[in-house]
């Protein structure tokens, strides 16, 4: 439906091409209201409401004319002239100053004060007025009376059996019937003028206050306090640290007293420390010289050590050991009260470190493998010498016969190989037959 399709201003497209009439109008050019008793899309939908009401055009629901009520608009409205019924339940709503279930029954109540219950006929004597038709004024200086009785039902503010007095409770609320005040929580005084004495609160001022911080008021209401002093917690702070805890909101744990038990809850001292320990929170060894219970008992002699601040027995230094730690280690042990063994393959260490000692078998080996040849080289060079061969010569032959290790050992020791001639003479020597 657009462009040369596009429909009227009071047609409304259903598929493309074809318009129709909005629902509640029909014609040529949909202008005419559809008949009360039609409805629907171009007026083709027949109204069941008629003749005792009207349809809505576009969804057909009934709207009842009045003395009518149901679905349908089927049933008469059996109100009578002062009342007018539900369109749905037929209830009759009546008017004011008529009652009862068809509203044909008249209220006996003063109009100008009162209005009557529609399904018991019961008057509802407005603020002011009693009685049982409503016809008496209250005699309450503006404040209400019961209906039945007349009685003043005093407003906050007033006493009295006529409400003719004022309360004088400045802080609080009086009786209706003395003026007596009932003091607000946080003051006291026959006027409720006078706030709580410092340290109390509530009604009355009757409650004490807390452990506030540094002895601050509490709240003369409620009693809370700001803050409150190490080792009481809660919101008026009269509940003191559980066991385990301390300081301020009890938010630091005990130390370790003796045998587990709690500390102070303020400070978090002990009572008393387990052994070997001492100070206010049991936080610091005994000290030198003293072990046990209270670190009272004088430490035996230690020579090369420390005593146990809890057992007393001596703790030797490394490398010694016994009951006054005055024997050094044996052999083939070191360490802490020599309980080590030597990682030296059956030779001594050092009884500190457990440092292995120079010597023993390599020791050996090394003097046999270098000093050994290096003595037969100094003879051999002061014999060549007294025949008449060069030194030099002699030492060269002499280092060639020795075996491979010698060689090794003496090059070690800063020897630079035989000469070339020597190592000539040897090659030509090893050509002859």
């Amino acid at each position: 439906c657009e462009g040369e399709d596009a429909c009227a201003a009071d047609e409304v497209c259903v598929k493309p091409g074809v318009c129709r009439c909005k629902p509640g109008f029909f014609g040529a050019h949909c202008s005419s209201r559809c008949p009360d008793q039609y409805w629907g899309p171009d007026c083709k939908q027949s109204c069941l409401c008629h003749p005792h009401g009207k349809c809505n055009p576009a969804t057909g629901h009934c709207t009842c004319y009045a003395n009518r009520w149901g679905s349908l608009c089927q049933f008469p409205c059996p109100c009578g002239p002062h009342g007018r019924c539900h369109p749905l339940t037929g209830a009759c709503l009546c008017e004011p100053g008529w009652w009862a279930p068809t509203c044909k029954r008249q209220c006996q109540c003063n109009l100008s004060g009162s209005r009557c219950n529609p399904a018991t006929g019961q008057c509802l004597c407005a603020q002011g007025w009693w009685g049982r038709r409503c016809s008496f004024p209250c005699s309450c200086h503006l404040s209400p009376c019961a209906q039945d009785s007349g009685k003043c039902e005093c407003k906050v503010g007033s006493w009295g059996t006529s409400c003719q007095h004022q309360c004088d409770c400045l802080h609080g609320s009086c009786s209706p019937l003395t003026g007596s005040c009932t003091c607000s929580p946080g003051y006291q005084g026959r006027s409720c003028r006078d706030p709580c004495p410092a340290g109390h609160y509530g009604l009355q001022c009757r409650h004490s206050c807390g452990r506030c911080k540094q002895s601050q008021p509490c709240s003369p209401t409620d009693g809370l306090c700001l803050a409150c002093e190490p080792g009481w917690n809660g919101t008026l702070c009269n509940q003191p640290c559980l066991p385990g805890r301390y300081g301020e909101n009890c938010s630091q744990a005990c130390p370790q007293c003796r045998g587990g038990e709690t500390c102070h809850p303020e400070t978090g001292t002990c009572q008393d420390c387990d052994p070997g320990w001492t100070g206010p929170r049991c936080d610091a060894p005994c000290p030198d010289g003293m072990f046990g219970d209270r670190c009272q008992v004088p430490c035996p002699v230690c020579l090369n050590g420390r005593c146990d601040p809890v057992s007393g027995e001596c703790v030797c230094q490394a490398g010694y050991w016994g009951s006054s730690c005055n024997e050094t280690c044996r052999d083939g042990f070191f360490g802490m009260n020599c309980s080590s063994p030597c990682p030296c393959a059956g030779g001594p260490c050092h009884p500190l470190s457990g440092d292995c000692a120079f010597g023993s078998r390599h020791q050996g080996a090394l003097i046999a493998g270098v000093l050994v040849p290096l003595l037969l080289l100094l003879l051999c060079i002061a014999c060549c010498c007294c025949c008449g061969t060069g030194p030099a010569e002699a030492r060269d032959r002499y280092l060639e016969e020795l075996p491979g290790a010698g060689r090794g050992a003496l090059r070690a020791l800063g020897w630079p190989g035989p000469s070339r001639a020597t190592r000539g003479t040897k090659r030509s020597g090893s050509g002859s037959p």
